[in-house]
């Protein structure tokens, strides 16, 4: 090998060298630079939350209750706000169902809430919202035919379910649900409205005889078992459109938690009882089928 190939050599392996070396540098000052910058844009001091913004309804939520709600969790550096914290505080607030939060840039918060839309009563000094869930909150604006529910710790969603299908049923019968109760042994009490609600008294007359419909806004109970509620509850709407709306004005409870058949129970104490077999139809003061 010639000595002018081994300097040709030598000047390669030097420049090769010398790039690597070029190389290294940048990237250890990329990566301080990187470092630096990351260190102070998040210090605690730098970048401070500038504004928190509310976005909602505001029928029974304040600015005020929300800005006070946050106060202890809005704080210290934009990029490290921890918005799960400040998601929980402002759900935390009674009239508040649900609340979103992200970053604004360059330095706001939004929070987008909505409020508790109460569905019913539930047991005495609370109520159900939308989803079933029991709240506890100041209202004073209900309607004074709002629905009144109860039922065992938990069974909130339930209790409220029920009380949409089965009053859809009675409803499909002119009679509303007002309240409904779910015993600790699981039976259904129903408390049901008939009439329209406007002090009127219907009157049919059939073979010398004048029947006088229950008088509107006067109540009567409905038991129901856990066992098909719906169907048993479809079948008495038939036969009540049908047999029992203009003689209404004499039941106290209806009993339904028979297989094939219920009992009415009158206002003076007596009872009577229907059975539904192959398709026909019979009243009677004799007793109906077993509970199923």
């Amino acid at each position: 090998m010639s000595g002018a190939d081994s300097t040709r050599r030598d000047s390669d392996e030097s420049i090769s060298l010398f790039k690597a070396a070029l190389l290294l540098f940048a990237l250890l000052f990329l990566l301080l630079a990187l470092a630096f910058g990351t260190d102070r844009l998040l210090r605690t001091d730098n970048f401070p939350v500038r504004n928190v913004r509310f976005e909602g309804e505001f029928k029974h939520v304040t600015q005020q209750e929300l800005q006070a709600a946050v106060m202890s969790v809005v704080h210290g550096n934009f990029f490290l706000l921890n918005l799960d914290a400040v998601k929980a505080r402002v759900e935390s607030l009674p009239w508040v169902y649900k609340a979103s939060v992200r970053r604004q840039w360059p330095q706001d918060v939004y929070v987008r809430f909505t409020e508790q839309q109460l569905a019913a009563y539930w047991g005495d000094g609370a109520y159900l919202n939308q989803a079933g869930d029991v709240v506890r909150v100041k209202a004073d604006d209900l309607p004074a035919e709002f629905p009144r529910l109860e039922g065992p710790e938990g069974t909130g969603a339930q209790v409220l379910e029920h009380y949409k299908s089965l009053g859809r049923i009675l409803a499909a019968a002119g009679l509303k649900l007002e309240r409904i109760t779910l015993t600790p042994r699981r039976t259904w009490r129903l408390v049901v409205m008939n009439g329209d609600g406007q002090g009127r008294t219907n009157v049919a007359e059939g073979k010398g005889l004048i029947f006088g419909s229950r008088m509107p806004g006067a109540t009567m109970a409905i038991v129901l078992d856990r066992e098909q509620p719906e169907r048993k509850l479809e079948r008495f709407a038939r036969v009540y459109v049908q047999s029992f709306a203009l003689l209404a004005s004499d039941i106290r409870q209806v009993d339904l938690r028979y297989a094939n058949g219920f009992s009415v129970e009158q206002a003076g104490g007596q009872t009577a009882g229907y059975h539904d077999a192959s398709g026909r139809t019979s009243i009677g003061r004799a007793g109906v089928a077993n509970k199923g």
